[in-house]
């Protein structure tokens, strides 16, 4: 076991270290506050605009930030005008080397301007940088290492880590709560796992591990989703330690939500006086996540590594949720009727109370 977690280590340790090296950044000047609209004829500060705005604009001179790059980042597509001319067309970072800019345009004086439908304020970032290193002059770059990914690769390895101590610390009930095949059971073993206590120390185990790698399914997915998504405005790191920051405050606010299902489950179990399945339905639960949620968070993983950037992949992943959570309503009916002798109409309400309300909730939240 050893020997698999220093290679693993030493996978990621290789790709990090290049990365690491590839950094030191530096922030010259924030180009928000430069921001103008056009606005009845005339050019007037980003702050006294109205309405809608789709296109913002600054000036910057090159002679005052030689040697020096301009990045402009955002997580829904952009386009970038320089001098009237269309420059880039992306939704990934950009630098752009500022004397290779004024060689090219054959000035020092560059008026330069963002466009969006419309303008995503919240995640459109402009600003001068100083590099370690300079790039190739006249030459305009998407940096093949980011502090994003840097994160993306730390929390591969700390969920690895979490998950191959569980496993040594007790492996049937990791294998339990792995089993895929398990999920879709509709028959539970008398003493199964369901059985164990819910708050013992690998179960509690069990449920950081899950709120951390649904923070960073998220946190990736997020990353890339377009702006008629506002939760993800609120999840838009710009360094590293923002990432680690914001994958901590995601994955405390599931965990939250771990402890709120317990309580719902058990607690409206007992009230509607089927007190029996509160432990299996809030097990399975956790089930789901742990191995479906799984399966999608590698997949997100390699996606975004090897530089993955469509859009629409990410969408369909955000909206995998739903369709995911929706199947399961269903599959914990099936799952739940055959242990108890109460009336579908029964059961069906309590389904209503702890899956269906908080599945619209979710919807809500993540979509509107």
């Amino acid at each position: 076991m050893k020997a698999v977690f220093y290679a693993l280590l030493l996978f990621f340790a290789v790709p990090l270290n290049h990365s690491a090296k590839a950094q030191g950044n530096a922030l010259v000047k924030d180009l928000h506050n430069d921001w103008m609209v056009f606005h009845e004829g005339q050019y007037v500060p980003y702050g006294n605009a109205h309405g809608i705005v789709t296109t913002v604009y600054f000036k910057l001179d090159a002679a005052a930030f030689s040697g020096m790059h301009l990045k402009v980042s955002s997580p829904s597509r952009y386009s970038i005008f320089i001098n009237g001319q269309l420059s880039v067309q992306s939704k990934v970072p950009h630098l752009l080397n500022i004397d290779s800019l004024a060689s090219r345009y054959g000035t020092t004086l560059l008026q330069l301007a963002v466009h969006q439908q419309p303008i995503n304020v919240d995640g459109l970032k402009t600003s001068v940088i100083a590099l370690k290193t300079n790039p190739s002059f006249g030459e305009t770059l998407t940096p093949n290492y980011s502090a994003f990914r840097d994160f993306a690769i730390i929390g591969i390895m700390v969920l690895l880590v979490m998950i191959i101590t569980i496993i040594k610390l007790n492996p049937k009930l990791a294998s339990d709560y792995f089993s895929i095949s398990k999920i879709f059971s509709l028959r539970e073993a008398e003493d199964g796992p369901s059985k164990s206590r819910i708050t013992n120390s690998i179960n509690i185990l069990f449920y950081a591990y899950s709120s951390l790698m649904l923070g960073y399914f998220l946190m990736i997915v997020y990353h890339f989703l377009p702006h008629e998504y506002p939760t993800a405005l609120y999840f838009q790191p710009t360094t590293f330690w923002d990432a680690i920051l914001e994958w901590g405050e995601l994955s405390l606010i599931v965990l939250a939500l771990f402890f709120g299902k317990i309580v719902m489950v058990y607690g409206l179990s007992y009230v509607f006086g089927m007190k029996e399945v509160g432990s299996v339905h809030f097990f399975n639960w956790v089930r789901l996540l742990v191995g479906v949620f799984g399966v999608l968070t590698v997949i997100v993983f390699f996606y975004f590594i090897t530089r993955g950037t469509r859009e629409g992949f990410y969408d369909f992943l955000l909206h995998a949720i739903a369709w995911v959570f929706a199947g399961w309503m269903v599959l914990i009916i099936l799952k739940l009727q055959r242990q108890l002798q109460h009336s579908m109409f029964h059961l069906f309400s309590y389904i209503c109370a702890t899956e269906l309300i908080p599945f619209l909730i979710t919807v809500k939240v993540l979509y509107y």
